[in-house]
Formats: C-alpha cells, sequence, structure tokens
C-alpha cells in the first residue's frame, strides 16, 4: 500500500512532464503508420513531372526490329514483338478489364500506390530476410517497366515509387492503362497486348476472344513459365480462374464466363515463323552492324527491309524437312541447311537447320564443315586463270604426293579424260595432281579471291576439300561464277528506318568488281554445267533452265553438299550431322541434289529461261590434241560421252530354267554400283 501511494503522489506532482513524454512517444509509434498513410500524397507533392518528348512506349526495352520482305511486306519480327499501339478504344473492353481484375481492381480509384500493398510486400519481405514481394498496382507495374531495371532491391523499389508518383502525376488513368498494355511483357518475346495476340494466337488484339483475352492476362507474373506453348491444358484452367475474376469485378456475366470457359483459347502453330528466325537473326545482326554509329544502336524500334524471298524461303524448308523426313532416318541424317541468294549476292532464303525450336544454331553461317568436291571449282578455276583449257587432257593413274595416294570413288580408273570431264566426273587423282601443277598457294588465293573467308591449309589434300568452310560462304564463292565473275557481297539488307519513317540506312548498288576474267569464268561455267547434264549432279537439274553446280561428299560420308546455280539464283545445301557422325552412303549427288532441285523449282517457277553465259559445252572442232576422250572405263579404254553416260551393258545369262520361269540372273556388281558411281564424288580415299 505504500508503494500504490507514493506512486500516485509522483503521479500528481508530475502529471504535465509525465502527459508530455506519452504524448511524444504515442506520435513516435504513430508517425511510420501515418506517414506511410500519406506516402502517395509526400511522393506527388515532391515527385517532377515526366518528360513526355521521350517515347515512353519503346524506353527501357530491347530494339523492336519489323521486318519486309522483298516486297516490302510485314514478314517477321526480332527482338522485342511489339505489333501495333493500340489505345484503349481499340481493344475489345473485356482485355483491359482482364488485366484490372488480376493486377489491380482498384486502379481506376487509386492514387497509384496500395499502402496495404506495400505493408504486406514489407512483411513478406522482412520474414524472407530479403526482396521477395512488391504490391504493386498497375501504375507501380507499369514505371517499374518503364523507368527501373527489373532487379529486386530496396533502391529500385523506391525509385519505382518516386516514378509512379511522377507517372500518377503526368498522365491520366487512361493513358497510364494503355501504355501498361502496350508494354507489359507476355513471354515469347511479346511485349504488349498486340504483340502477345500475334505471337499466340496470329491475330491483332482488336479481335481478341474472350477466352484468348483471360489466357493473356495469366501471362503477368511468369510469361515464360506459364506460357500457353508450354502446356496449353494449364493455361487455359488458370484462363477460367481470370474469367471468374472477372465475374467478381463485374467486367462480365456469369453467363458470358461459362461460354467463354466451355471455348477456350487455342494457340496457333509457329513453325514457319519459328523457321524464318534463322533469316531473321542474320538480317537483325546486319542491320544493328549498318547502324550502330560510335558504339551505340540507335534508341528506337527498326523497320528493316530485307532481300527475304517467303516462296523460297518455304520451298527450302519444305524440301529438308520433307527429305529429312523420308531418308534421314534410314540413311542416318539428322540435319540439314540451306542457303538461295541471287548472283549479286541478295539473300534470298537461309534454312540453318532442321528446327529452330529444338536448336537455333545456324548451321548455314556458323558450322564449319569440310566441302569435298564442292570446293574443286577453285582447283579448275586457278587452271584455267593459268592457261588450261577445259579440253586439254590428263592421265587418270596413281597418286603419290609426298606419302598421300588419292584414289577415285569406288577405286574406278578413268584413263585418258578432258579437264572438263575430270570435273564432271569428280576424278580425284587428276584433280589432285591439276592443284600440284597449278600450285595450291594458288588455289588458296583463287578460292579467298571468290569469298571464302575461312582458313585454308595449304596442303595436297586441299584440292579434295579438306580445308572447312560454311555453307554461306562457299555459296556465296559460287555466285561470283554466277556473277559473271564480278565480286559478289551477300547482304540481307536494303533498307532501315526508325519507327517515325526516318531513313537510317539504304543500300548503294557497289560499282563493278571483276576478280576473274570473262572468259575463264564463261569456260567454268560450261565444266559446271556438264556436272549437272553428264557428271555427279545430274539429280540437280531444273527442268527447262540450264543448271550448274557441283557435288561434294567427305570421307566416310559425314558430310554431303551441292552447291550451283541458274541464271537467276545460286543455292548451296548441307546435309549431315551435328556430332559429324556418318552418313549411310550419302552422297551430294543424292539427298543434297534432290534437296537442291526442290527448292530451285520452286525459285525458277514462273521465271523465263535464261541460258547461262558460258562457253559451248563441246570441244572446239579444231582442237587437235591427240586422245581426247569424254571418260573412260575401269580399264582406262576410251569412250563416247553417250557411252559414259550410260549404265554398262550386262548380257542375258540366264538359264533354261530361268528363261521358263522368267526370272532374271543377279545384277552383277558393277551395275549395283553404278548409280552411287555416277552420283557421288570423293575426296581421295576412296569414299564418296
Amino acid at each position: 500500500m505504500e508503494f500504490l501511494r507514493a506512486l500516485r503522489a509522483f503521479i500528481l506532482r508530475n502529471r504535465a512532464q509525465i502527459l508530455t513524454w506519452s504524448g511524444i512517444a504515442g506520435a513516435l509509434v504513430l508517425l511510420p503508420f501515418l506517414g506511410l498513410m500519406l506516402l502517395p500524397e509526400m511522393l506527388g507533392l515532391f515527385a517532377p513531372k515526366l518528360d513526355l518528348s521521350k517515347d515512353l512506349y519503346s524506353v527501357n526495352r530491347p530494339i523492336a526490329y519489323t521486318f519486309l520482305d522483298a516486297d516490302g511486306r510485314v514478314v517477321g519480327h526480332r527482338g522485342a514483338i511489339v505489333g501495333e499501339r493500340l489505345s484503349l478504344d481499340d481493344m475489345p473492353p473485356y482485355l483491359p478489364a482482364a488485366f484490372i481484375a488480376m493486377e489491380d481492381r482498384s486502379f481506376w480509384s487509386n492514387s497509384g500506390i496500395s499502402v496495404r500493398g506495400l505493408v504486406r510486400a514489407a512483411w513478406e519481405d522482412f520474414r524472407a530476410h530479403h526482396v521477395v514481394a512488391g504490391g504493386s498496382t498497375i501504375t507501380q507495374q507499369t514505371a517499374k517497366i518503364v523507368f527501373t531495371s527489373q532487379e529486386r532491391t530496396l533502391s529500385r523499389k523506391f525509385k519505382e515509387l518516386f516514378e509512379t508518383a511522377a507517372l500518377n502525376k503526368s498522365l491520366s488513368k487512361k493513358q497510364i492503362l494503355e501504355l501498361y498494355l502496350n508494354r507489359i511483357y507476355l513471354g515469347s518475346g511479346a511485349y504488349g497486348v498486340d504483340g502477345a495476340a500475334h505471337v499466340y494466337f496470329g491475330k491483332s488484339a482488336r479481335q481478341l476472344s474472350l477466352s484468348e483475352a483471360a489466357m493473356l492476362a495469366t501471362l503477368t507474373t511468369a510469361p515464360s513459365v506459364f506460357s500457353p506453348r508450354n502446356d496449353l491444358a494449364r493455361a487455359q484452367a488458370r484462363a477460367v480462374r481470370v474469367l471468374h475474376a472477372m465475374v467478381e469485378t463485374g467486367a462480365i456475366t456469369e453467363a458470358e464466363a461459362d461460354r467463354a470457359a466451355s471455348h477456350p483459347a487455342v494457340v496457333t502453330d509457329r513453325t514457319i515463323a519459328d523457321a524464318r528466325n534463322y533469316y531473321f537473326d542474320s538480317a537483325a545482326d546486319e542491320a544493328n552492324r549498318l547502324v550502330t554509329v560510335d558504339g551505340k544502336l540507335p534508341g528506337t524500334d527498326l523497320v528493316v527491309r530485307t532481300t527475304f524471298e517467303p516462296k523460297i524461303e518455304d520451298a527450302a524448308r519444305h524440301a529438308i524437312a520433307r527429305t529429312l523426313a523420308k531418308e534421314g532416318r534410314k540413311l542416318h541424317a539428322s540435319q540439314g541447311a540451306a542457303v538461295v541468294m541471287k548472283p549479286d549476292g541478295a539473300v534470298a532464303a537461309l534454312i540453318g537447320g532442321r528446327d529452330y525450336d529444338e536448336s537455333v544454331f545456324n548451321r548455314a553461317t556458323l558450322a564449319h564443315r569440310q566441302p569435298g568436291s564442292a570446293f574443286k571449282p577453285f582447283v579448275y578455276l586457278t587452271a584455267l586463270e593459268n592457261g588450261i583449257s577445259p579440253w586439254d587432257v590428263r592421265d587418270d593413274g596413281p597418286v603419290d604426293i609426298d606419302g598421300w595416294q588419292p584414289t577415285n570413288y569406288g577405286g574406278r580408273e578413268y584413263g585418258t579424260v578432258t579437264i572438263a570431264d575430270a570435273l564432271a566426273h569428280s576424278i580425284n587423282t587428276v584433280t589432285a595432281e591439276l592443284a600440284q601443277e597449278v600450285g595450291v598457294t594458288n588455289v588458296v588465293d583463287a578460292a579467298h579471291r571468290c569469298g571464302i573467308a575461312s582458313p585454308l591449309e595449304p596442303n595436297a589434300s586441299l584440292a579434295l576439300g579438306t580445308s572447312e568452310v560454311t555453307p554461306f560462304e562457299l555459296t556465296a564463292a559460287y555466285a561470283t561464277f554466277a556473277s559473271g565473275g564480278e565480286k559478289v557481297t551477300p547482304y540481307f539488307v536494303t533498307e532501315v528506318e526508325d519507327n517515325s519513317g526516318h531513313i537510317l540506312y539504304r543500300r548503294v548498288k557497289p560499282a563493278p568488281d571483276r576478280i576473274v576474267a570473262e572468259h575463264v569464268n564463261r569456260d567454268l561455267l560450261a565444266m559446271l554445267y556438264d556436272v549437272v547434264q553428264e557428271g555427279t549432279g545430274r539429280r540437280a537439274a531444273v527442268a527447262g533452265h540450264q543448271t550448274a553446280g557441283k557435288t561434294g561428299t567427305t570421307q566416310d560420308y559425314h558430310d554431303a553438299w551441292f552447291v550451283g546455280f541458274t541464271a537467276d539464283y545460286v543455292a548451296g545445301v548441307w546435309v549431315g550431322n551435328d556430332d559429324s557422325s556418318a552418313m549411310r552412303g550419302v552422297t551430294g549427288g543424292s539427298l543434297p541434289a534432290e534437296i537442291w532441285n526442290g527448292i530451285m523449282t520452286v525459285a525458277e517457277a514462273g521465271l523465263p529461261s535464261t541460258p547461262l553465259d558460258m562457253s559451248s559445252p563441246e570441244a572446239p572442232e579444231d582442237l587437235d590434241n591427240g586422245a581426247v576422250v569424254a571418260s573412260g572405263d575401269q580399264n582406262g579404254a576410251s569412250m563416247s560421252d553417250d557411252e559414259a553416260a550410260a549404265p554398262p551393258q550386262v548380257e542375258d545369262r540366264r538359264s533354261f530354267w530361268d528363261w521358263l520361269f522368267g526370272r532374271r540372273p543377279p545384277a552383277r556388281e558393277e551395275e549395283r554400283r553404278y548409280e552411287s558411281q555416277h552420283d557421288g564424288d570423293d575426296n581421295g580415299d576412296g569414299n564418296d
């Protein structure tokens, strides 16, 4: 009792001081809460208005590339896929309503910052001992998208709140929502609802159904994880939850939600669009190089006019897919690549692999593989430049170059042949000795002059294609021949402009630069024409159009090629395996030539039959060089052109019982081997 009396006396004597300190303590406790409640107003008071001269729709996001084809039609996108900038009036009303229902139901009435969300996020962050939650309104999300980086830090959060206040102070609610819906990332490279509508549904956001709008609204949290392309059934189930949320907010009725749920959204096939990405990857790289100034790209989206021809690109994709699907498993051939360009270097099509979704590695531009006999034209070019005529003759016999002993496919011997026939029938021994005769370093120089950029080892086996090159550079080098001997620099881009229509780059046609003498080039074309007419490349022949080219096959069938041209297009095809494992008997004259023919038949459809600018394929009448022959048999006996092109004749050796029952004897070994002998070439080890 004495203690209580003393305490009461103390309080009475000091009640003024006690009331003062109690007030101060209470204020200290309540001040953070009061400050938090007043935070939006305080930030709004100090935040400056935004600089609206900046393009808020493109700042702080990847550049969006819109690609136009050779005829000026939109054919693809790269980087950020943004689609069209739409106003709320352009969208069906349930599209913005779906995002509001899921992200910020008080959007139209709040001040841009959710205090309740901040408190909840702060508590979750405290429990986790690091930043894990955001508690963001649509305005906050927009500020984060436009003005900040995406890492979760307290400093970034404070900047986001400050920019949110500036955004709320500078734009109307309608403008903020439009900016948000045109900037939000929704996966698969798509920024904004229109870009996402094109990516997932193949249509403009203007035409989205209610179920499609609901599915897009599920992608704001983790677009890569929740992508409908990963699991459509789960995406459809999440869209139903969005529909229920829209019913709760009064955006749609229960009946409308049920109808939409009974007709769930489905995504479109991206096979064609994705296959084109091999081309657009390369076109984007070239566009960047062309418009980069002082190491910096322009801070704007780009419209890139290209040399792309969809008809040819689709033909190349179909030809590779069809041929590998039919023969690939049986022949252990899993990959293919194709390049098509005009003789001036305008790249019309580029297929870097069988399936872009499975592998984005561009085998056309990046894979270095041995070209085999597809390299031989550079040996014969060097020979022609050294005064050797296509009708000069050489003897096919055993060759020994410092211990290296190349042989012909199947051990075949041809006897005395012309230079032209040595190329047409891909005779290794003659080619190897010819390279020694004219000088291997000169062959290297000729190949580099024509556009081969990869290092070439100046050794004897180079003549048979043992140094690795890419399909792209080998095709470009052949374009030198198709162009009449002019230097060719391949290109994808003819013009680049920003999204305001300002021209940043426009291609100027370079002055002609002859690197192969005209008469030499005409002779070489005649020889390559003979490859397709009578030699190893017969399957590549395009009906109604003169065709020239060369097959190539490497040791143990690791790689197979056909590279050639008409007067209108140059194309190269490679078939092989990524691990360089051997195929089963695939030669350049088989699958690659078939694919090449499929591509070029489509490319030439409707074009006039323009002859190649070549010498006469026939030997001059006054040529007197002794025993000139078109080819030779295995014993070296001379043969005419017709005899060389025809299969060996086999006598009818049927027995009486064979005759009686209509049976024929088994084909002789030379018959069975004939087709491969005449459709293949090799690299000097006896394998095509």
